[in-house]
């Protein structure tokens, strides 16, 4: 029986284009869905939008559109980025579907029966960005440290959700599970947050107020308050709440829910107690990413650094955009994004590097015959290499460390560059007699034949990075992708024999820009 899989991304809110930042976190659970699928796990993998709110209904009033045609056509937007980017979720949630409607009425309906949500007359500092009130600790020189906006004052009456109750059961788990908020830095801004005190949140805004959301079950004057609403598609989209709960008796609970470090404490504290009031499992880790910035400054629409990634991938191949941004930004910290930094790594990585290691392995076995050569010798040094590079791979991305992974590839790939400078086969063929005696090509053909197994080896550890790149890369080894991806993730790592295969040079990966 396979090893099940849930990984989420965060759901955005569909009130703006989609941005490298969040191209990014879709990006790092596209890797860890596809090296999961690659160790034979079975994968389901989990994105979509939020579209309700203040802030949503805001920027549609300015756009001089419906709410719901506004929604659905930024919404559209995010489904076209996982599409652009090669992103292989098995599902697309949008919180203004029914499915999830009527299934996130009836987690309230759940938590409000177990006595955790209660109304009361409340007033308050609420960000419209965040879309979450603030309390005078949460401010820095009274504005939103994310937004930079001071709060307004919002004074209604609202439906609470009993966060504090949860106080004591959150200890216990984090107490217990300290990889529950992966990295550490993160986990433990969490357990600050917790011996501070949970207060009690309000989930609810008033209709006149607020109309664009889900009505609050038994209270058409109320609306739900966007979190308490979007946390929820994790399971609604798995069918919890309805007549068929297949899915979510499979996959529940999540293996990851992968966020911004912006809402990290939404649903690393919030989401947990909301759980734990109605009952359901709690998923097993909050994978929490830094931020992207562009020239060392956040993105801001006013400072007209908003970097698209339909302009990205429309300039540069996919693939490379994908390199990038696992190899530049590391998961557990920010990172940074310029035009030029793109290009240096390009050049060097992928034009010098992989690029150029395919070119000159493949440019050596046309000029012998066009046919990957056998081995004569085992050469233990090589394979011992290569296991080595796998173990260290593993360890990396099983930490999210996607940037030391692919750091550990290169290093593989540099071996095995260094190794075509130190050996010149190119001379070897040079000084090959007329006609040539089995003798004097055993070498050759042992170099050649370690080199393209090695590039098959490369391939398959660049599948949840690069996948087109790895398909590029089989063809031109003579291997047909579709069966090679439908073997085990230990055929594929171990040591294969793929003599006689008819290579094909064919364009540079990556030409150099």
């Amino acid at each position: 029986m396979l090893n099940k899989f849930y990984i989420t991304t965060t759901i955005p809110y569909a009130n703006a284009d989609p941005h490298i930042g969040f191209a990014l976190e879709i990006l790092y659970a596209d890797i860890m869905a596809r090296y999961r699928r690659l160790l034979g796990d079975d994968v389901y993998f989990l994105t979509g939008t939020d579209e309700h709110g203040q802030k949503m209904l805001k920027t549609a009033k300015e756009a001089g559109q419906p709410v719901e045609k506004f929604a659905a056509e930024k919404s559209a937007k995010f489904q076209s980025l996982a599409d652009q980017c090669n992103i292989s979720n098995n599902d697309f949630i949008r919180t203004t579907e029914e499915r999830h409607i009527k299934r996130a009425k009836k987690f309230w309906e759940l938590a409000q029966k177990n006595g955790d949500i209660y109304k009361k007359q409340y007033s308050g500092l609420y960000c419209v960005g965040c879309e979450s009130f603030k309390t005078e600790k949460d401010l820095m020189d009274g504005k939103c440290s994310l937004h930079n906006t001071a709060p307004e004052i919002l004074t209604e009456e609202n439906y609470f959700f009993r966060l504090s109750r949860f106080q004591k059961s959150l200890e216990k788990l984090f107490k217990k599970n300290k990889s529950f908020v992966y990295p550490a830095s993160r986990y433990n801004e969490m357990q600050n947050v917790l011996r501070s005190g949970l207060e009690d949140i309000s989930i609810s805004r008033e209709k006149k107020k607020l109309p664009w959301g889900i009505e609050v079950p038994g209270d058409a004057e109320q609306v739900m308050y966007v979190w308490f609403d979007a946390l929820t598609n994790y399971i609604t989209a798995l069918g919890w709440g309805s007549a068929d709960e297949s899915l979510f008796k499979k996959y529940w609970p999540a293996d990851a829910h992968v966020v911004g470090k912006d809402v990290n404490r939404f649903h690393s504290l919030l989401w947990p107690a909301m759980l734990l009031s109605v009952g359901i499992d709690l998923p097993k880790q909050i994978a929490v990413h830094g931020f992207i910035y562009v020239d060392g400054q956040k993105m801001s629409k006013s400072l007209g650094n908003v970097v698209n990634p339909d302009e990205l991938s429309a300039k540069y191949p996919l693939d490379s955009v994908r390199y990038f941004f696992a190899r530049e930004i590391p998961f557990d910290n920010d990172g940074d994004f310029t035009n030029e930094k793109f290009v240096e790594r390009y050049n060097a990585d992928l034009a010098n590097g992989i690029g150029n290691l395919t070119s000159r392995v493949l440019t050596m076995v046309e000029k012998t015959g066009g046919v990957v050569p056998a081995a004569e010798k085992k050469n233990a040094k090589w394979q011992s290499l290569v296991t080595k590079t796998w173990k260290e791979y593993a360890g990396f991305l099983a930490q999210w460390r996607f940037d030391r992974a692919l750091e550990t590839v290169w290093k593989f790939v540099s071996f095995c560059d260094q190794t075509i400078s130190e050996k010149q086969p190119w001379k070897m063929v040079k000084q090959l007699s007329f006609p040539r005696k089995r003798e004097s090509m055993s070498e050759l053909e042992d170099l050649l034949f370690y080199l393209c197994e090695s590039l098959r080896q490369i391939a398959v550890m660049l599948l949840p990075f690069m996948p087109d790149t790895t398909d590029k890369i089989f063809v031109r080894l003579g291997l047909d992708a579709g069966k090679e991806l439908a073997k085990s993730f230990s055929e594929l790592r171990t040591w294969t024999d793929i003599s006689g295969n008819k290579i094909s040079k064919g364009e540079p990966l990556f030409p150099r820009i």
